[in-house]
């Protein structure tokens, strides 16, 4: 891909070309007198359903009619689309040749992008100079579509070796990130400032060309949520040339060596660098398109039965996984899910952690600040052109809490569906996530006893304070987690209780059980301290699953717990955590709660606390009960729900 601008005057007519044999095309919306090219991501699809003869390319909000070449968008009217060659052959609809249109200009764009302060970008480089290297800077795709790289649509990414090359660098199709052995040459470096309402990111990638002749070096800077700036250095064929200009760049923005960037130390002022989990080498893009075809053509009939299925399905879902964070304000480009390591997580933790001390020690000036600026340079987070937000409260504190909780179970959800991936067997790809959870999952048909049971226990535990919705029982399942029954303490008091979680969850428990925070959590983000929370009133729990209008199914999760003899707690306990001697658990009281009379105890031994709620006598601050272990030995996943939430 390259770029090329139709008017050095005009900046913001940025064309993007795509290489197609000896030619090159460009694509643009022309309405009345108006032509907007497309940006570089809609070019290369474009391109590909053009060769392929698709009918019709979808990228949020915008459908792509090829056949009648039109753009449209619901609400506006169509627009015509073109395709032009920048060799003066222009395409119509039928792809005939036609006049009055200009071919694309010379590939040499100007960089367009406001360039404000970044970070020594606008001024002159002063890196080494690489022998007979040619330095270009070329816009990105954020100047032809003021949107930058914040919107929704998903771009061609090759993957050729460790690491994907930027997919707006201009020879990517060409190049791919240098590795030698286990060093890969490429890092994302992240960096906000609250003060300074600065929230930006680095990249830097040295490249080889596919045929190893030749080597560039590809930056990319601004605004989190932004395609920024960006420059090409061509090395040629010296690579020392190439190193030396990355060494030296990932020196001056972070301070720190390349060589020793292992034990990376953040410097005040300074760039983070973002550590990532690059797995085994890939196969070229080629050898993964001919691999996915054949693999299509072999590929074995799910064994699983269909609502099981179609439970796997829906809680392996990537891009609901992804949708999760970025609803949380995650930056899922500058730190991609599955690429995090837990180092990286473990930093956030840390950071969060200093942050809640601050809180409770009342210290909320400039070291509240910079322990915010911390906690976001080490978590991306994409706030538009917003200053990034302060971390005030406790509330805002569990928040946060929230979304290192939802980016471990994902990271060990992807970590484990690709472990099964990579297994090279023709097996259909839900039944080997199904094998990754390792995690046994069986229907519940309506007529089964249990399945009643659990219904009647979701119907008669609904709170009279969550009136904003009603839970509908959509399939049951029963679960049996092979690691879990060994492990399995039994300390008396057994119930069956609920917990609830976000849908992008659920792989990453079902694969490793429910877990108890990390030791750089910070404590305050629990009510009674680090543990595993449960409640027996459905509705507690379901307010977990965070569900929308728009997506209103969620999971609900039953599990055996053995309570032992339990703390009794009227209010709130943030080191809940230390047990007197003993006691195994803690009971929060509740004004409301499910009265023993109506409890039902199964065949094993197992209670399960059948409503409906009816007032309890005492001062007590919750309004519903909460039941909180401490260690996972005391929980055993027995039944998964699917609910449907009806506002």
């Amino acid at each position: 891909m390259t770029q090329a601008s139709s008017a050095a005057k005009r900046a913001a007519r940025i064309r993007c070309v795509k290489n197609a044999g000896s030619d090159s095309y460009s694509w643009s919306g022309k309405e009345k007198r108006t032509e907007k090219y497309l940006p570089m991501s809609h070019v290369q699809a474009l391109e590909e359903a053009f060769a392929k003869k698709r009918a019709k390319v979808s990228r949020t909000p915008v459908t792509f009619d090829l056949k009648n070449m039109k753009m449209k968008k619901k609400g506006c009217d169509d627009i015509d689309l073109q395709r032009v060659s920048c060799e003066g052959k222009p395409y119509d609809a039928k792809h005939k040749p036609v006049s009055g249109l200009k071919p694309a200009a010379s590939a040499n764009g100007g960089n367009t992008t406001p360039a404000g302060k970044d970070d020594g970008s606008a001024k002159k480089d002063s890196a080494p100079a690489a022998k007979g290297k040619r330095k270009v800077d070329a816009d990105s795709d954020a100047a032809a579509s003021s949107a930058g790289d914040s919107g929704s649509e998903m771009k061609t990414v090759l993957l050729k070796g460790r690491a994907p090359v930027d997919s707006q660098c201009p020879v990517a199709a060409r190049f791919h990130v240098y590795c030698e052995g286990d060093d890969i040459w490429d890092c994302m470096l992240n960096q906000t400032n609250i003060q300074s309402n600065n929230n930006k990111y680095y990249l830097i990638q040295l490249l080889e060309s596919d045929d190893g002749h030749s080597f560039s070096v590809w930056m990319r800077w601004g605004r989190v949520g932004y395609g920024g700036q960006n420059s090409l250095t061509e090395a040629h064929g010296n690579l020392d040339s190439a190193k030396s200009v990355f060494t030296w760049k990932f020196q001056e923005k972070t301070r720190n060596a390349w060589c020793n960037r292992h034990a990376f130390k953040k410097v005040p002022g300074k760039y983070d660098l973002l550590k990532m989990d690059y797995g085994e080498d890939e196969p070229d893009a080629k050898k993964i398109r001919t691999e996915a075809a054949k693999a299509k053509k072999e590929i074995e009939p799910c064994k699983l039965e269909k609502r099981v299925q179609d439970l796997i399905e829906l809680i392996c879902n990537v891009k609901v996984m992804e949708d999760a964070v970025v609803e949380m304000q995650y930056d899922a480009k500058k730190g991609p899910l599955g690429k995090l390591t837990e180092d990286q997580i473990k930093a956030g933790y840390e950071a969060l952690k200093r942050i809640d001390e601050l809180i409770s020690a009342k210290k909320t000036g400039a070291e509240l600040e910079k322990a915010c600026s911390a906690f976001y340079t080490r978590i991306p987070h994409n706030f538009g052109m917003r200053p990034p937000t302060l971390i005030r409260t406790a509330e805002e504190v569990r928040l946060k809490l929230d979304l290192l909780e939802a980016l471990g179970d994902i990271q060990l959800a992807l970590k484990l569906m690709s472990e099964e991936e990579e297994s090279g067997t023709r097996s259909h790809p839900t039944d080997n996530h199904y094998r990754a959870l390792d995690c046994e999952i069986t229907h519940l048909a309506p007529s089964h006893p249990h399945r009643k049971l659990i219904s009647k226990y979701l119907a008669t535990t609904h709170g009279a304070t969550h009136c904003h919705y009603k839970l509908k029982l959509l399939d049951a399942y029963a679960v049996n987690k092979p690691s879990e029954g060994p492990r399995f303490r039994d300390v008396g008091h057994r119930m069956l209780l609920w917990h609830g979680s976000r849908m992008s969850n659920w792989a990453g428990i079902l694969g490793a059980g429910l877990k108890i925070a990390p030791p750089e959590a910070p404590s305050t983000g629990y009510m009674f301290g680090k543990g595993i929370y449960f409640a027996d009133m459905a509705s507690k729990s379901a307010n977990y699953c965070r569900t929308t209008r728009q997506n209103n199914r969620g999971i609900l999760l039953l599990s055996e717990v053995s309570l032992g003899k339990c703390n009794e707690k009227v209010q709130a306990d943030y080191r809940g955590d230390k047990l007197p001697a003993g006691k195994h658990s803690v009971k929060g009281l509740g004004t409301e709660a499910p009265a023993p009379k109506t409890f039902v105890t199964m065949e094993d031994g197992v209670v399960v606390p059948i409503g409906p709620a009816r007032p309890v006598p005492g001062n007590n601050c919750l309004q519903y009960n909460e039941y909180i272990v401490y260690n996972v030995a005391q929980v055993r996943m027995r039944y998964v729900l699917l609910v449907q939430f009806e506002y």
